[in-house]
């Protein structure tokens, strides 16, 4: 290397002193003369007065960056190699550069900088290789005229070449090949000469790209570019290429010079950083910037008066639920899994993407008929009910699909994507696993929705947020042994927000963890109060959400709660739904069996409206069954209703539980339910939910 840079010199442009000076003495020492600039304007300005044989610059620099650099040296040297150095970490950018005319692109920071050295030297060879290419070119006159011996000089440099030169007559057929050319493509000297270069095609150009090259070099002129060509070996490979004719004295073409340099290295690092830049790394699907790319093409292809465009989005119910059972590995396979399951049951015709987590949009075929939208909806969702096997486990992974058709439902990728998230919200709001085509009602509701989302994350810092308790009456005994916490909350200036419309949106949201914790600090220490003036020791029921047992260290949470407000363990009780003990893992039965050992009571709350079993029931520390209200209402007109509850309440018994029926409102109701056996009894007979004021008056009056 430093015989080859005697006498070069080198320009580096960095806006960072430190880089400059490294640089500048490892090269220094590689026998260049080294000169720095500190911004792209200085770095122009030297490249004009003292004209370097290689500049290396940075991208982001002050006054002005590195792109703007590359233009400005292209526009009036374009064999000046340009290399740049660059630690931006923006895919876009290396690609950018290399449009723009930089020769090679290494990222920041350069942990071998002999790998840089390499790169200057194949820059330097080329530049030099171009040189003799134009200089051979204008001058093939001259050329012609020299002694033996300065043609033998050429025939030499030619032939040790490191790039391949091909040439041919006048016809396109090949009189000479250097060794260059066998070892890049395979074919021996022999297997070439009287063929046309045209038998290395690969396939990749279009006829039109070698007609304008032919009518280029006919016309006289040089031709530039890059091609795909095919080894003997059936594998592709990419040149740089410079073609020029030769000219004898009276500028008549007799000849066609090639030279070329195998760039399949650098296309492989193109190729790479387009993937990154425009598929989903754990999928394989074409992420968010892709598929928006897409949807515009697609909306300037569609013919509006005889075409619908369908744009779905599908989300994944309870992947949440999943990760933080399972794990996130768990949760990535997955998602693999349902990638593949989407390709598969939507085909090649539609357009698949990972948007976003657990986000996926589907482009369907352009359709005559927009009912057509509906079907394959339908289609999507029924595949997505299949099993998923993850790591020898079943589960079952639903999704929500809002659709929304163009141009009815948004006239922009922008619109588009904010309508199809608007309906797949709505079709989580219905039960989820559903499918929801978009409306302006549900853009309404959704911004009332969000509206509230931002309300509720202020709640508890505003002190929005309080409890109402129900009392809990045993019949048999005649007396109120316990309260179930229920939340409310009013926000500042405004009405009080029904329980059903605001806890949704702390479950979704996530706050229910944090909002639950308030819940449970706040119940413990009321049930204290309540002791300390004079009650009895009541039990005090709260109830846990999914999202809060799987994510918090509840079971910490709860001691630390006990220990520091004095509540005995025995007078807390903590309703769980069914949705918890759905999944059958080591981790439920562990949390439970931790909270059993504190000392509290576990009910099982809305029981007999999920998919819990005797099974269930008999290995889990569950001490309380709680009759859900829709059977309670309905069970006096209702056969199967009663024999429900029937059902529930000899469970109960046969496995020692206590029985609490929710939602008692008048006497027949209670009748029935003393008649067989169900001991407590919760609901608006006996009282609405109070304060803690009222529930303190209504026990002293009870009493």
């Amino acid at each position: 290397m430093q015989q080859m840079a005697a006498n070069l010199v080198l320009l580096t442009i960095d806006d960072e002193e430190s880089i400059r000076s490294s640089l500048a003495a490892f090269f220094e020492d590689c026998g260049f003369r080294v000169i720095q600039a500190s911004d792209g304007r200085d770095g122009i300005d030297k490249v004009l007065a003292l004209r370097p044989d290689v500049v290396i610059t940075d991208l982001r620099m002050p006054n002005v960056d590195g792109m703007e650099v590359i233009s400005a040296v292209k526009s009036f040297d374009d064999n000046l190699p340009i290399i740049v150095l660059s630690g931006t970490g923006i895919l876009t950018d290396a690609i950018d550069a290399l449009r723009r005319g930089a020769w090679d692109y290494l990222a920041k920071p350069v942990v071998d900088l002999a790998e840089l050295e390499l790169i200057v030297a194949r820059c330097i060879e080329r530049a030099s290789l171009v040189r003799e290419n134009r200089n051979y070119h204008d001058n093939l006159e001259l050329l012609v005229k020299q002694r033996t011996s300065e043609l033998r000089k050429l025939s030499t440099a030619v032939e040790q070449s490191a790039n391949i030169v091909v040439i041919t007559d006048i016809n396109g057929i090949i009189e000479y090949v250097n060794p260059k050319f066998t070892e890049v493509t395979g074919y021996s000297r022999e297997d070439a000469l009287g063929r046309k270069p045209s038998f290395l095609k690969s396939g990749r150009q279009t006829d039109s790209f070698y007609t304008d090259l032919w009518n280029t070099i006919t016309s006289g002129r040089e031709w530039q570019g890059e091609f795909c060509n095919k080894t003997r070996a059936g594998q592709d490979y990419w040149e740089l290429c410079s073609i020029a004719p030769i000219k004898d004295e009276t500028g008549t073409i007799t000849n066609y010079v090639a030279i070329k340099e195998d760039i399949s290295g650098r296309k492989l690092h193109e190729d790479q950083l387009y993937y990154q830049a425009n598929f989903d790394a754990l999928t394989g699907l074409p992420n968010r910037h892709y598929f928006q790319k897409h949807l515009e093409l697609q909306l300037d292809l569609i013919n509006r008066a005889s075409q619908f465009m369908t744009l779905m989005v599908l989300d994944i119910d309870n992947l949440k639920y999943v990760n933080d059972t399972f794990g996130h590995e768990f949760g990535d396979l997955l998602i693999k899994a349902i990638a593949h399951r989407l390709e598969v049951v939507c085909g090649h015709e539609c357009v698949v993407s990972r948007f976003v987590g657990d986000e996926f949009t589907i482009i369907p075929p352009l359709a005559a008929d927009a009912e057509d939208a509906r079907q394959r909806a339908e289609q999507i969702r029924g595949a997505m009910n299949d099993v998923y096997i993850v790591k020898g486990t079943e589960i079952i992974a639903t999704a929500s699909i809002g659709v929304v058709i163009y141009p009815e439902d948004g006239n922009c990728v922008e619109s588009l994507l904010k309508n199809g998230e608007t309906a797949m919200y709505q079709a989580k709001k219905e039960g989820k696993n559903a499918i929801c085509f978009y409306s302006r009602e549900l853009n309404r509701q959704l911004e009332e929705r969000f509206a509230l989302e931002a309300k509720l994350y202020k709640g508890i810092d505003l002190g929005e947020f309080s409890l109402n308790y129900q009392p809990q009456i045993n019949q048999v005994h005649g007396t109120v042994i316990g309260v179930e916490a229920l939340l409310r909350w009013t926000p500042t200036g405004e009405a009080s927000v029904p329980p059903v419309i605001f806890v949704p949106i702390l479950e979704e949201s996530g706050m229910i963890v944090a909002v639950g914790e308030w819940v449970l600090w706040q119940a413990c220490s009321q049930a204290v109060e309540w002791q300390q003036m004079g009650l009895a020791s009541l039990r005090i029921s709260v109830n846990i959400s999914a999202l809060q047992f799987m994510r918090s260290d509840l079971d910490v949470t709860v001691k630390r709660v006990l220990e520091v407000t004095g509540l005995d363990p025995r007078c807390l009780c903590l309703e769980l739904t069914e949705s918890i003990i759905m999944v059958d893992s080591a981790r439920t039965l562990e949390k439970m069996t931790s909270l059993a050992d504190i000392g509290v009571m576990l009910s099982l709350d809305d029981f007999g409206t999920g998919y819990s079993s005797l099974e269930y029931l008999g290995r889990l520390p569950i001490n309380e069954l709680k009759i859900d209200i829709s059977f309670v209402r309905r069970m006096l007109t209702t056969r199967n209703d009663a024999a429900v509850v029937n059902t529930i309440i000899a469970m109960g018994q046969g496995l020692d539980m206590e029985l609490v029926a929710e939602g008692v409102e008048t006497e027949d109701q209670l009748r029935y339910l003393a008649e067989r056996g169900c001991g407590v009894i919760q609901g608006f007979y006996f009282s609405r939910p109070l304060s803690s004021e009222e529930f303190v008056a209504f026990c002293r009056e009870w009493s």
